[in-house]
C-alpha cells in the first residue's frame, strides 16, 4: 500500500491567530487518498491541541472564543522587503525541532503533499518544504492549496516543491498522483461522497466544514468565482449526519461554516431544519462574511433555534460607489434588513457583527467611519477587515495596469497587516489604527448594553 504524509505548514506573518484554521482541503484530500487505497498521515504545524507540542513547550494551550486561541509563535529573521516595517516576523505553528522530529516518523512514506493557504504566506510554505527536505530528502514533496492555484509560477521558482499542482476539485489530487506514478481509484463527487478526514486529530474543539464550493457572485476584489467552475452544494443530509458524526465521536463542541455563499438556494434552511430536530449540543458559527441580502425571516429563526453564535455579515463599505463597482453584493438597505430579521428572531447585538473592508482603492477614512457609525446606529459589532490585494483578481489587474501596484511584488508585502507601511494609494497605518479604534469602542459598548439587558 502507498504512503502520503499530508502536511499543513507553518505561517511566517507579523500577525496569526486560531480564528478557526483547520486544513479543510488537505482533510478532503486524507479521505480522498484512503478511499482510493492509500494509506494517510497529518502533520498540522498550526495544532494547538497536539499532544507531543504541549509535552514540548510544558504548557497546555487554552481555548478561548468558542475553540480559537493563540498559537505557539517565536520571532524569525524578517525577509530583506521588511526590513523598514515596525514589525516583528514571526514563525506560527510547531517549533522547529518538534517538526523534525516527526518528520523522522515517517521515513518509510513516497511521498509528501503539503498545503498552502495566503499567497502572502509564501515564506512559511518555503522554510517547511525545506525542512522535509532535509529531513526525508529522497521524498518528492507536491505543493497544492491557495497560493500554489492562483501563484502556481510563483510557488513553482520560490516553495522548493518538486511538483506544483494548482487548481480545485480531484483533479490537483489525479494530477499529483500522475506525477508520483501512483494509481488510485478517485472519487470524482468527493463534496457529495466523503467527509473531512478528522480522524488525524486526537482533540478536536471545534471543527470546520463547508456545506458548498464556489460562489455565483463576482466581486472584483475576489477569487472564489474563479478558483471554482461552478457553485456546488452537498446534500443537507449528509452535511448533518457529517456534524452529528462529530458531535458523537469527536467531542466537538463547535462547528464552523467556511462556505462563500452559503445561503444561496434553499439547501442551508433545509440543513437547519435537520439539525434542529436532532437537538445536538453544539455551537454554530458564521465567520466568513454571509450575504446580508439572503437573511431572510425563516433562515435567521431557523439559525437562532439551532444555536448560531457568530453571525458575520458582509458589509464591505458604506459609499455606494465602491459598494457597486466591488460586485453590488450588498447595499446598506440589505445589511438594515439583514439586522432586523435577526434581531427579530431573537439575536442579541454581540452576536451580530459586519464585516468592513478599510483601504479598498478609492476609499477615503470618512467612507470607512460612517460605515462603522452605520453598524453603531443597527446596534451591531463592526470589524474592520484590512483590504488584501489578490492577485489575479478583476480589482488587482486594474491596480497593476494603472500603476497603483507594481505587478512583480513579493505578495508577503500585499499582507493587509503590512500593507498600510508603504502602499500610497491607500490609507495609512496611523489613520487604520484610529478607525480600529473607533471600532473597538463600538464593540464595547454594545457588549456592555447585551450584559446589562440579561441582567434585567
Amino acid at each position: 500500500m502507498k504512503k502520503i504524509l499530508l502536511i499543513n505548514p507553518w505561517i511566517e506573518d507579523v500577525a496569526a491567530y486560531d480564528f478557526w484554521l483547520k486544513p479543510l482541503g488537505l482533510l478532503y484530500i486524507s479521505s480522498i487518498l484512503k478511499e482510493g487505497g492509500i494509506e494517510t498521515a497529518l502533520i498540522d504545524l498550526l495544532d494547538r491541541h497536539d499532544k507531543e507540542l504541549e509535552s514540548f513547550t510544558g504548557k497546555k494551550s487554552e481555548d478561548k472564543y468558542y475553540g480559537t486561541g493563540n498559537f505557539h509563535s517565536e520571532v524569525i529573521e524578517k525577509p530583506d522587503c521588511l526590513k523598514n516595517i515596525p514589525r516583528k516576523f514571526k514563525r506560527y505553528g510547531f517549533p522547529e525541532i518538534l517538526f523534525r522530529k516527526k518528520l523522522q516518523k515517517y521515513r518509510g512514506f513516497d511521498a509528501v503533499f503539503v498545503t498552502s493557504m495566503m499567497t502572502y504566506w509564501h515564506y512559511g510554505v518555503r522554510d517547511t518544504i525545506q525542512v522535509i527536505k532535509e529531513e526525508l530528502p529522497d521524498k518528492p514533496v507536491v505543493l497544492g492549496g491557495v497560493y500554489a492555484s492562483i501563484l502556481p509560477g510563483h510557488a513553482l521558482s520560490h516553495s522548493g516543491a518538486d511538483f506544483i499542482s494548482p487548481g480545485t476539485g480531484i483533479l490537483p489530487v489525479s494530477n499529483a498522483l500522475k506525477f508520483l506514478g501512483i494509481e488510485a481509484s478517485l472519487k470524482e463527487n468527493f463534496l457529495q461522497e466523503l467527509d473531512p478526514d478528522y480522524s488525524h486529530y486526537d482533540l478536536l474543539s471545534y471543527a470546520v466544514l463547508i456545506t458548498s464550493t464556489g460562489c455565483p457572485y463576482h466581486c472584483n476584489y475576489c477569487m472564489s468565482w474563479k478558483l471554482w467552475d461552478a457553485f456546488s452544494r452537498r446534500s443537507p443530509e449528509k452535511t448533518a449526519g457529517t456534524i452529528e458524526n462529530l458531535y458523537l465521536n469527536k467531542g466537538v463542541k463547535d462547528i464552523v461554516f467556511f462556505d462563500d455563499a452559503i445561503l444561496i438556494g434553499p439547501g442551508f434552511r433545509e440543513l437547519l431544519k435537520i439539525l434542529d430536530s436532532k437537538e445536538l449540543k453544539l455551537r454554530y458559527h458564521l465567520p466568513n462574511g454571509v450575504h446580508a441580502r439572503l437573511v431572510d425571516v425563516e433562515t435567521a429563526k431557523l439559525m437562532k433555534k439551532v444555536n448560531f453564535k457568530t453571525i458575520k455579515l458582509g458589509y464591505e463599505t458604506s459609499n455606494a460607489v465602491l459598494q457597486e463597482k466591488t460586485g453590488g453584493k450588498v447595499f446598506d438597505m440589505d445589511l438594515v434588513k439583514a439586522v432586523s430579521n435577526l434581531k427579530l428572531a431573537g439575536f442579541s447585538g454581540s452576536e451580530i457583527s459586519a464585516y468592513i473592508i478599510a483601504n479598498l482603492p478609492g476609499q477615503s477614512v470618512e467612507d470607512v467611519e460612517r460605515a462603522i457609525d452605520k453598524c453603531d446606529e443597527l446596534g451591531i459589532i463592526p470589524v474592520i477587515n484590512e483590504f488584501t490585494p489578490i492577485p489575479g483578481t478583476p480589482q488587482w489587474r486594474e491596480l497593476v495596469e494603472t500603476g497603483k501596484l507594481p505587478e512583480n511584488i513579493d505578495p508577503l508585502m500585499l499582507d493587509n497587516s503590512l500593507l498600510p507601511y508603504w502602499w500610497t494609494e491607500g490609507i495609512t497605518a496611523t489613520s487604520l489604527r484610529m478607525l480600529k479604534e473607533k471600532a473597538w469602542k463600538v464593540r464595547e459598548r454594545i457588549e456592555d448594553e447585551d450584559c446589562l439587558s440579561r441582567l434585567w
